[in-house]
């Protein structure tokens, strides 16, 4: 089948043709930003203890905490390689020894009377600090 068309009428398809694919490339442009954007964003961090005077009467302690923009990884699967994005969490307790895990609620047992600080924050696969870092204080009666 052939189609007899007009000067006129070839040079407004051709128009509609590239204002089609000029909308096409800014909505790829759009879509490719917000994901690059996405990306950029900081890695955040939020621990809370969990039921405190409750827990504290039992002379425990359990922090809940909800992360975003890293992807929680086991340190010792990634042979302490640094990669953007991932990461894991490192508990202190009273500047005792560092917990690393990837979980994100942990309670700690059998706790002495008294003030105490517990620190929760981000760490790479390589152990060094993303950033995000929060102390929670509280006393045990």
């Amino acid at each position: 089948m052939f189609l007899s068309t007009t000067a006129p009428e070839r040079t407004r398809a051709r128009a509609s043709a590239k204002r089609a694919l000029a909308i096409a490339g800014a909505l790829g442009l759009l879509v490719s930003w917000s994901f690059i954007a996405q990306a950029a964003q900081p890695p955040t961090l939020k621990a809370t203890l969990v039921d405190a005077a409750k827990k504290a009467a039992a002379k425990t302690a359990t922090v809940q905490v909800t992360v975003s923009g890293v992807k929680l990884i086991d340190p010792d699967k990634t042979h302490g390689q640094a990669k953007t994005g991932e990461g894991h969490l490192h508990y202190q307790l009273d500047n005792g020894p560092v917990i690393a895990t990837t979980t994100p609620k942990l309670s700690f047992h059998g706790l002495s009377s008294g003030h105490h600080t517990l620190v929760v924050m981000l760490a790479g696969n390589n152990h060094q600090a993303l950033g995000p870092k929060e102390a929670l204080t509280f006393d045990i009666p």
